[in-house]
């Protein structure tokens, strides 16, 4: 029921099966968040099959935490699960006055569907240390002449790896390893 296939998405809608592609969302964005587009579809990828594992996870039943701001990540969360639109989502308390994306904010969301809670995190290292320093230079007056263009190349690496690497090696939940009987049911 809830397996990973491609770059796609299942969700019921009130009981209607939606299926979401990642191409979908790259329409739907309309702007140049790739990486954090990509890096929450991904982490949602991963929600549809611990949600899904009895039936079809539904839209009117998620609650979502966010610990990342970032456009990409917020229209990822929004085009899948509705969850913004219906005022179902809110920021962690460390982050929700931020202004910008920093290095202090992590790749982390707590999904909560029924009765059912799920924290997915990316896994430590997945992101070097030179793309969180490129991030913090940006728009200071510490910035350097190729910082944007550098950081713009750094977005579009880390979404190509995490659209290579399995999302069982990617991503932890519950702040351990997906665990192996989840693997079972992933394809990607």
């Amino acid at each position: 029921m809830g397996v990973i296939n491609g770059q796609t998405i299942k969700i019921a809608d009130h009981g209607e099966i939606q299926v979401l592609s990642y191409a979908g969302l790259l329409d739907y964005h309309k702007g140049d968040a790739i990486w954090g587009l990509s890096v929450a579809f991904r982490a949602l990828q991963l929600a549809a099959s611990l949600f899904s594992r009895e039936s079809l996870w539904d839209r009117k039943d998620l609650f979502i935490v966010s610990n990342h701001p970032g456009p990409g990540v917020r229209d990822a969360i929004e085009y899948v699960t509705h969850c913004i639109s219906h005022n179902r989502f809110r920021l962690t308390e460390e982050i929700k006055h931020e202004e910008k994306c920093t290095s202090t904010m992590k790749f982390e969301w707590r999904i909560d569907y029924g009765i059912h809670t799920h924290v997915i995190n990316l896994r430590d290292n997945f992101v070097p240390n030179e793309f969180y320093e490129l991030l913090d230079r940006l728009h200071t007056d510490q910035e350097r002449l190729d910082d944007k263009k550098n950081f713009n190349e750094f977005k579009i690496l880390l979404a190509k790896k995490i659209w290579r690497e399995p999302i069982t090696s990617s991503y932890l939940v519950n702040n351990n390893a997906v665990k192996d009987s989840l693997k079972e049911c992933i394809n990607a």
